[in-house]
């Protein structure tokens, strides 16, 4: 038998299945929690328990799948990085958001770079651009470089990458590797980007190598990309950037996979998001505009999907302003986790129960998630806030009581050194019952607590923890629904990625409150006006909470639910169903003056006296380096398709060329 190992990272859980691979069946499935802390420890439980007594050697691929960079994006996280930008102006940094990326990020801003016929504009100062990273010493991990029209001549940053590799040692990302397009700016936030990633998913490949090894599977390694493609771990580690969306995307090839329906609005609900995506005549929608999370638009290929702040580990806050609760967008670790590793937790908020006042921070607990040691550069209140919970997690409401902390618990948070924890959907189901995996007592406790400081604070009141729960469950379903919608909204209007108008959101949710049958959000229950929306496309959830959050949802949404079979492990599923696939792009442009035209292949220049012989030429080139591409990404049997795009006018019998795009795309098998 040759069987496929899938492995999915989440924020949340580290998901693992067996496929046989000749007849595409589910062997053996598991799931373990996800230890950011020490990766190898949850990528081992996890494949231990799906191996078990089987014969490593039976298995002949090995496929990962992982939400770690998009989680990081959502969530602020990532590695220091230093931006290099060549031949900018500094008002270009207001452009796609890039000022706001590069935030607390040194950013070295220097003459050089090329015009658009890929001409330089001056000599490239390296000097100058080493002397200022080498100052930065420690303070970053990784360095992003772009200049202006690299695309059309990348010498600079080919240079500059090369000697501050060999200087530094630190892992370099240039924007012409990243994308051929020409949008200077959104170029430079995809490459600041892939440098903060490279670290994090270095990290979780070299886990998965490592535990690869200890069990004593010798198959290849593949990753999945945004796009539902496979690529190597090599070329993952360089280009991580790559892995945005990875799986999401792997999520929508395993429901499409397990669902086996042409039309389907696939929902993946995890710890951290809500992804969703559209599957129209059995094809998977894909943004050619570049993935979209969390509000920055790369320029990497990848499905469309909406990403959404909500999840099982999603936390649940009072907002004094509106007297009410809200559901993310920021992720914690459940109390009933916490408590489940902690114990002594429970002494804490038995304490808490029992004092006369509620405050909303005795429901919220920071927890130490690595210890950076000494060589990271601290200030002394950082230091001390790691000493108050070196030793076990500690409530906010003891560490808080005498000093403020919170702009050093933001940036370690940040780091990724401390992690919150708090109450969460995931323990609104363990206090009602729907699951039972850790420690429903804390569950209860932080229900308690919450729901007393609401009261206390003219908000609204329940009879006990249950209840409390209860409201919090059709909550997160009702905003699941909103997810749902959003994305049907943009896609009907041809966008995706982007939020709902304050004033449709506040009318879908209006709507949702009126039919929802249980009416267990409103005092009230002589709502005489009910509306309701219809989908006429079935929804396939799928991840961990996907049966716990999504059933409900006909309650008020008239819609075809559906949660198959090993929904929970989809996402692992998808990561070993996919094929290699990569692409080459390059341009032709006309020489001012002449019928000549200039092929801006990415290693050279070239020109022909007309655009047939030029194309014919960027054709050839175009081939070589995506089935190069196509191959060191771990792709055999490659097949090619050309596109070519040809911009001219004709007037008068005469014709005008402004340019020609030609794209090759090689897709192989995976041996």
């Amino acid at each position: 038998m040759s069987l496929r190992l899938g492995i999915d990272t989440g924020g949340t859980y580290t998901d693992a299945v067996l496929v046989d691979g000749v007849t595409q069946t589910v062997v053996e499935k598991s799931k373990s929690l996800t230890t950011r802390h020490n990766l190898i420890e949850g990528i081992t439980e996890s494949i231990g328990k799906t191996l078990g007594e089987r014969d490593p050697k039976a298995i002949s691929l090995v496929c990962l799948s992982t939400t770690l960079a998009t989680n990081a994006i959502v969530e602020g996280h990532g590695a220091k990085a230093a931006l290099v930008l060549m031949g900018y102006r500094s008002s270009q940094l207001a452009l796609a958001n890039l000022d706001e990326a590069s935030r607390d990020m040194p950013v070295i801003m220097i003459d050089g770079g090329h015009d658009a016929a890929g001409q330089e504009n001056c000599p490239l100062d390296v000097k100058a651009v080493v002397d200022k990273i080498e100052a930065l010493g420690s303070s970053i991990s990784a360095v992003a470089i772009s200049g202006m029209f690299s695309v059309r001549n990348p010498a600079h940053e080919v240079v500059l990458k090369e000697k501050l590799i060999q200087v530094t040692g630190l892992p370099v990302t240039c924007g012409h590797e990243l994308s051929a397009s020409l949008d200077a700016p959104r170029r430079a936030l995809t490459a600041l980007i892939n440098a903060r990633l490279i670290p994090l998913i270095k990290n979780l490949i070299v886990a998965t190598r490592s535990t690869m090894n200890a069990h004593g599977i010798e198959a290849p390694l593949m990753v999945v990309r945004g796009d539902g493609t496979l690529v190597s771990s090599d070329f993952a580690e360089h280009s991580p950037v790559e892995t945005i969306l990875s799986g999401p995307a792997a999520s929508v090839v395993g429901a499409q996979f397990l669902a086996d329906r042409p039309n389907m609005l696939v929902s993946d609900v995890g710890g951290t998001t809500t992804d969703v995506a559209l599957i129209k005549n059995g094809q998977p929608l894909l943004s050619s505009e570049g993935a979209s999370v969390n509000g920055w638009r790369t320029m990497v290929e990848a499905v469309k999907i909406d990403t959404h702040g909500l999840g099982g580990d999603s936390e649940v806050l009072y907002d004094r302003e509106q007297r009410d609760f809200t559901i993310g967008p920021h992720k914690v670790m459940p109390l009933c986790v916490l408590a489940a590793r902690y114990p002594a937790v429970l002494t804490e908020l038995k304490a808490f129960i029992e004092a006369p006042w509620t405050k909303t921070n005795m429901a919220r607990f920071i927890v130490l998630q690595s210890d950076p040691g000494d060589a990271v550069r601290l200030t002394g209140q950082q230091r001390s806030l790691i000493n108050e919970v070196k030793s076990h997690p500690q409530s906010m409401q003891s560490v808080f009581a005498e000093r403020h902390f919170s702009l050093a618990m933001k940036r370690l948070i940040e780091m990724g050194v401390l992690t919150l924890a708090g109450f969460t959907p995931t323990d609104a189901a363990h206090v009602c019952g729907w699951q039972s995996d850790w420690s429903p007592e804390a569950s209860v406790m932080g229900a308690t607590l919450l729901s007393r400081y609401s009261k206390f604070n003219l908000g609204r009141s329940w009879p006990d923890a249950t209840a409390f729960s209860e409201s919090m469950l059709s909550k997160m379903s009702r905003q699941s629904a909103l997810c749902l919608m959003t994305a049907m909204i943009n896609d009907a209007n041809g966008v995706f990625g982007k939020p709902l108008h304050a004033r449709n959101r506040a009318l879908l949710e209006s709507m949702f409150a009126s039919a929802d049958t249980a009416k267990d959000e409103s005092n009230n229950n002589d709502n005489w006006l009910g509306m309701s929306a219809r989908l006429n496309v079935p929804v396939i959830g799928i991840g961990a909470p996907a049966q716990s959050f999504y059933p409900p949802i006909t309650r008020f949404m008239d819609a075809e639910v559906v949660v198959p079979e090993h929904a929970e492990v989809a996402n692992a599923i998808g990561a070993v169903v996919g094929v290699v696939r990569q692409s080459a792009q390059i341009t032709i442009s006309p020489v001012s003056g002449n019928k000549r035209v200039l092929v801006h292949a990415p290693q050279q220049q070239r020109e022909f006296d007309g655009l047939e012989p030029g194309a014919e030429w960027a054709i050839e080139m175009a081939t070589e380096l995506a089935v190069n591409k196509a191959t060191a990404a771990g792709g055999t049997g490659i097949d090619i398709r050309v596109d070519r795009q040809d911009n001219a006018v004709e007037e008068g019998g005469q014709v005008t060329f402004f340019e020609s795009i030609i794209v090759v795309t090689a897709t192989g098998r995976v041996a």
